[in-house]
């Protein structure tokens, strides 16, 4: 752990500005915090997957009080709608999701398709987050979001010519309540058998309020015969060990009838699919739990009540700052102080309900700069060293090489064509868990440490960007349009040109900034020129020194 804090400049006196800054460690069970160019690091990651520019850093260095007014700047990026797809998937686990019908739509592939169809909720949260609306309105708005794939299969409205993601409509008579009216987020999570929609109340529940009764300290009696169903029917309502969560949960459970347990495919032959939400199905709670609708004890008639209950409960706001601290800090969702999450709660709602507000509150607190602790019962409650998830390197190599490492692969073993894949957002052929990232279905939960596979695949990353970005870059006449060797010719092997680019490549990549003759450039330069010495071939050496710059643990982790 010493090597890596190392890394960051945490133990060598670079991470000043925290207690003790540059004058050494502050008192016992206090902080040391990052310094202000690598807090804008960290802020840039967590929020976009990218590095800050070149210009930016400057800025910082020269003024860390710019950093929030870069931050805002942030906000607005298109990767910052992409982090919070991947920071809600964590909650709704859809991506990935595929429907168990045909395997392709005229036009699109099957990659395609499973990628439309798992972003539906969460592109309703995006477009609810970077369009600044209040944050309640992924449960409470009016319309739900469709491309044209979404379109074909769940027969909704989509305009040619206009956004690819655009509001639409369901027109079977759900209640409109944002996510909670999406096809693909109960059919995800479907509801076989007895359940009665108990497992999917479950979710909207540990999904929106960080409340999943599945934790409940609950003494199970075991002398219920569950392969009795009219057992089971008496016990969640005589038996207190299990009233003591069926009285809320299957009255939750209640407002989910209008949705088909699961997709039912027989006979289905094409696109749109059946009807998934039937509006005389709604009753149907009285023949199965006989709990009429209601949430925690309070009454409403439809999801759409269910909505505007659900934007009101303190759980919920309180629930948005606890995953936005655990996905961006890379802790635990139980782990979260109350405390630190209230302060954020508070926050959000002072802001009118803005996420925007609530992920620069995160990443400019002062709990989340904090570099390393000076006793370990401090340390454990730090931030600390973050690792780059799958999604997030894949922008952060696109970001500095214009490499997407990807694959096409003709047809499944169905015969569909399965289209191109790219690699570090794909579970079937890609490698996303094997990076350490969530599948929705079998992984639920990311790995934020570094393991075999992991590093295969930062390794393996690596390799071919740095191919992909030095033979791009030479083949750019001019240097200006190069990514990262706008310094040097395709021939130039002198030592100070080379040093020089060295030297740039530290700022670009590592937000360093070191001159050509020093002891950071000596490592890369030595690289190059071993490289170089036995092959004879510059672009090579190139390219053996990008490699080992791109895998380095100061681009894996921040």
């Amino acid at each position: 752990m010493k090597r890596w804090l190392l890394l960051l400049g945490g133990l060598s006196g670079a991470c000043g500005g925290g207690p003790g800054g540059d004058d050494g460690p502050g008192p016992v069970g206090e902080v040391i915090d990052l310094d202000p160019v690598k807090h804008l690091v960290r802020a840039s990651m967590a929020l976009r997957g990218v590095r800050p520019a070149l210009a930016e850093i400057e800025r910082v260095r020269a003024d860390p009080g710019a950093l929030p007014m870069i931050v805002d700047g942030y906000l607005d990026t298109p990767e910052f709608g992409e982090t919070m797809r991947d920071l809600h998937n964590e909650a709704v686990l859809t991506r990935g999701f595929s429907l168990p019908v045909l395997d392709s739509l005229d036009g699109h592939t099957t990659t395609e398709m499973a990628e439309s169809l798992g972003e539906e909720p969460l592109r309703l949260i995006e477009h609810v987050i970077m369009s600044d609306r209040p944050y309640t309105e992924i449960v409470t708005a009016r319309f739900t979001m469709a491309d044209e794939i979404i379109a074909k299969v769940y027969g909704v409205a989509w305009t040619p010519g206009g956004e690819t993601w655009q509001e639409s409509h369901y027109t079977d008579g759900r209640p409109e309540a944002g996510i909670l009216s999406s096809n693909t987020f109960f059919i995800r999570h479907r509801s076989a058998g007895s359940n009665w929609h108990r497992g999917r109340a479950n979710r909207i529940a540990s999904a929106l309020l960080c409340y999943n009764f599945l934790d409940r300290d609950v003494t199970f009696d075991g002398s219920v015969n569950l392969a009795d169903p009219d057992a089971v029917a008496d016990a969640v309502v005589a038996n207190p060990a299990c009233a003591s969560c069926h009285q809320t949960l299957d009255p939750l459970a209640s407002y989910l009838w209008g949705y088909r347990n699961q997709l039912n495919i027989v006979g289905l032959t094409e696109y749109p699919i059946i009807p998934f939400y039937v509006p005389g199905n709604e009753g149907r709670w009285r023949n199965s739990s006989g709990r009429p609708p209601s949430y925690f004890g309070q009454a409403g008639d439809d999801l759409g009540a269910l909505a505007e209950l659900i934007a009101g409960d303190p759980r919920f706001s309180l629930c948005a700052a606890q995953r936005f601290w655990s996905f961006m800090a890379q802790v635990d969702l139980e782990v979260v102080p109350l405390e630190l999450a209230s302060r954020l709660q508070q926050e959000l709602i002072a802001s009118g309900y803005s996420a925007k507000a609530l992920a620069k509150a995160v990443v400019l607190s002062d709990e989340f700069k904090v570099a390393y602790g000076t006793s370990d019962e401090v340390a454990d409650q730090l931030v600390g060293l973050k690792k780059v998830r799958p999604e997030q390197l894949a922008r952060l190599i696109y970001d500095l090489t214009g490499f997407r490492w990807r694959t096409e692969s003709i047809a499944d073993d169905r015969g569909g064509p399965i289209g191109l894949v790219e690699l570090a957002k794909n579970d079937v052929l890609g490698y996303r868990v094997l990076g350490g990232g969530i599948d929705s279905t079998d992984v639920v939960e990311p790995s934020h440490t570094f393991n075999a596979t992991s590093s295969l695949f930062a390794r393996g990353f690596a390799a071919e960007a740095a191919g992909f970005v030095v033979d791009r870059d030479f083949a750019q006449a001019d240097a200006a349009q190069r990514k990262l060797l706008g310094l040097v010719s395709p021939t130039e092997t002198g030592e100070a040109a080379v040093r020089a680019q060295l030297a740039w490549l530290h700022a670009r990549l590592y937000a360093e900034s070191v001159a050509a003759d020093s002891a950071e450039v000596d490592d890369s330069y030595a690289l190059f020129a071993a490289t170089l010495a036995r092959t004879g071939d510059p672009s090579h050496a190139w390219k053996t020194t990008h490699t080992a710059m791109l895998q380095d643990l100061r681009i894996a982790t921040y």
